[in-house]
């Protein structure tokens, strides 16, 4: 995306699905939700999917995290 590696990972949780973006080289900054949104919007799209809008972003440590992920 823009000529920046990414990686998504979707696992199940007792709430449903959790959707957790990160930078291939490096950690995301605070500020940079709407990137990983966007990323996270892709990463859906290309199964097939559309991202959950209701999803709740949340980041630690450099990862952003949506719950709902895919649906």
């Amino acid at each position: 995306m823009d000529g920046a590696a990414f990686m998504a990972d979707l696992e199940p949780v007792p709430e449903g699905a959790r959707l957790s973006v990160m930078r291939q080289n490096g950690l995301f900054a605070l500020d940079e939700g709407v990137l990983a949104k966007k990323v996270a919007v892709q990463f859906c799209a290309d199964r097939g999917q559309s991202f959950d809008k209701r999803a709740l972003g949340s980041f630690t440590n450099g990862l952003w995290f949506f719950d709902g992920g895919c649906e």
